[in-house]
């Protein structure tokens, strides 16, 4: 805060992301409040952003801060519909009620504002290292798409790339990895990307819907991520030069459909 804090490019911070499920709640809120007063001695008009360490209700976290001492104080909650399960799967409207369902009644009932400060069009957990570095957490529940892996984009005397006609999985394994999780590891050359099951139609339909009900629930948002190498679903600047997070979406009809 000292070097950084009243620079113009910082609107906001947060002292941790994702703390884990189990973390010891009370511990956090401590550790959030004495973030915050650090943030605060240097720079009162920089936003405090806290995560809710995967807890998003109002009850765990309204007792954060007293009722006239929330300015500047906002809540981040993450978003990913590639993790709803299998009984979203093929069924559009399931989708876009969540949106809305999963978000509305929490957000009007905490007193912060509310960032969804992860999400993603992504409709499946085929993304490469996703669960991390040759890991995984969940299983796929489509079969995933599968593309050459990028080359390196270093200097030809400095590049290093991997062995390509290997058919088996490239190890070593994460902890998470089982047989069956082929999606988070290379093979062939290849790299896992989000599964084919919905067309570009149906993803520009799901981005309309996500983007009407955050636009009606919380007070901001942002795709992970900004840009990538494989994955449209996941990459803010392909998806809205696709048309799937524009206002003039080109499935804006269907999208408001959903959400009547």
């Amino acid at each position: 805060m000292d070097k950084w804090g009243h620079h113009k490019a910082v609107y906001a911070l947060e002292p941790v992301n994702e703390p884990m499920w189990g973390s010891d709640l009370d511990v956090l809120k401590q550790f959030y409040r004495d973030a915050r007063e650090i943030i605060r001695s240097v720079n009162k008009d920089v936003t405090f952003t806290f995560h809710d360490s995967f807890h998003f209700d109002a009850g765990t976290w309204n007792d954060l801060f007293a009722d006239d001492d929330i300015e500047n104080v906002v809540l981040d909650t993450h978003f990913y519909q590639a993790w709803w399960g299998e009984d979203s799967y093929g069924n559009l409207q399931h989708y876009c009620d969540g949106y809305l369902d999963g978000l509305k009644g929490t957000s009007q009932a905490l007193k912060y504002d509310v960032w969804v400060g992860e999400w993603a069009l992504a409709t499946d957990v085929c993304a490469l290292w996703l669960g991390g570095f040759n890991d995984a957490n969940t299983t796929a529940q489509y079969d995933c798409e599968y593309v050459d892996c990028p080359l390196p984009y270093l200097p030809e005397e400095t590049a290093v790339d991997f062995d390509r006609t290997v058919t088996e999985d490239l190890g070593p394994f994460g902890s998470g990895y089982a047989d069956g999780m082929t999606q988070a590891t290379i093979r062939n050359g290849k790299c896992a990307k989000d599964s084919t099951f919905f067309s570009e139609e149906e993803v520009s339909q799901l981005g309309g819907c996500a983007i009407r009900a955050f636009d009606d629930a919380v007070q901001g948002h942002f795709l992970w991520t900004f840009r990538n190498e494989l994955e449209d679903r996941w990459n803010y600047v392909t998806a809205f030069d696709k048309g799937w997070l524009k206002a003039d979406n080109p499935y804006p009809s269907a999208a408001a459909e959903f959400l009547q």
